[in-house]
């Protein structure tokens, strides 16, 4: 069973989103912030780290640098309600490893939808290909608007 770290500073999204996960038969670490997350990835074997932009102590933008620098292979999604595109490039260029950036409301399924297949696509493309493929998409919704 594949394991995750989601970190949110906010209880209630962090309490349901790791819920959702769990539902989705995946093994859930929580963080409250940026400091936290990489403590957990130093300590524990994760399969891949959820984070949200803005929590205290640190951000996920400098926790994903940092997660960057110590286990580059591992793949990194942002999960926030901060969607504006200059968000999102800065999200991606926290580094290679940045595979997703999602934007809050997001329906339970399609998380699962998307965990699913950064997951499955970087054991069976590689994470530069998955990277690569969801930005993307993520540029082409940009240019349609």
């Amino acid at each position: 069973m594949p394991t995750i770290l989601y970190a949110e500073d906010d209880r209630d999204a962090r309490e349901l989103f790791a819920f959702v996960l769990r539902m989705g038969k995946y093994t859930v670490y929580e963080a409250r912030n940026g400091a936290q997350a990489v403590q957990i990835v130093r300590d524990e074997p994760v399969d891949l780290v959820i984070l949200d932009v803005r929590m205290p102590m640190m951000t996920g933008y400098d926790a994903a640098k940092i997660i960057a620098r110590e286990a580059p292979t591992l793949p990194v999604m942002f999960l926030s309600a901060r969607g504006m595109s200059r968000e999102i490039e800065k999200g991606f260029a926290c580094g290679e490893m940045v595979v997703d950036y999602l934007v809050k409301p997001i329906a339970p399924d399609v998380l699962l939808q998307r965990v699913e297949q950064v997951l499955h696509g970087v054991s069976e493309r590689g994470i530069e290909t998955v990277r690569e493929e969801n930005w993307q998409q993520l540029t082409a919704v940009k240019i349609a608007q």
